[in-house]
């Protein structure tokens, strides 16, 4: 997959939520609106949610789990990146607080309260393309392709 552009990176920093799809155990699709959080390099991006909600499912019982990322849902904002790749289930608690926390600081303390009730998960990209229609020249195409 190509490194990601700056123009990417520089459109996340500026969004806080998007939409995750993701291939439940038996096959079918659960797509949900979700905060989210990423690094840059390496290029990947971490969720939270309740354990008993949907979502939770797939990411609990399988090692890794199909899974689309959307954001940019808001027609204004004129720019869309759809991502595919895969989630897992992540534990590493240094992630948790400094990469996703940190966006997202009133979460800690309902998580801190009763963290068991919260599962964290990370979505890695395989494939995305961003399109930004806000170019005087027409809309701009970028692929990991």
């Amino acid at each position: 997959m190509n490194a990601v552009n700056p123009d990417i990176l520089k459109y996340l920093k500026t969004q806080r939520a998007g939409v995750i799809a993701l291939e439940m155990t038996d096959g079918s699709p659960h797509a949900a609106t979700v905060h989210f959080a990423h690094t840059e390099d390496p290029f990947i991006f971490y969720f939270e949610t309740y354990r008993e909600y949907r979502k939770a499912e797939p990411i609990l019982r399988n090692e890794v789990t199909r899974a689309s990322f959307v954001v940019g849902t808001a027609e204004t904002d004129m720019k869309t990146l759809q991502i595919d790749g895969v989630a897992r289930h992540s534990t590493d608690e240094k992630l948790i607080t400094e990469v996703y926390l940190a966006k997202f600081p009133n979460k800690k303390p309902k998580r801190d309260a009763d963290p068991d009730k919260f599962i964290f998960f990370s979505f890695t990209p395989r494939w995305w393309r961003f399109t930004d229609w806000t170019h005087p020249d027409g809309k701009i195409v970028i692929s990991s392709e």
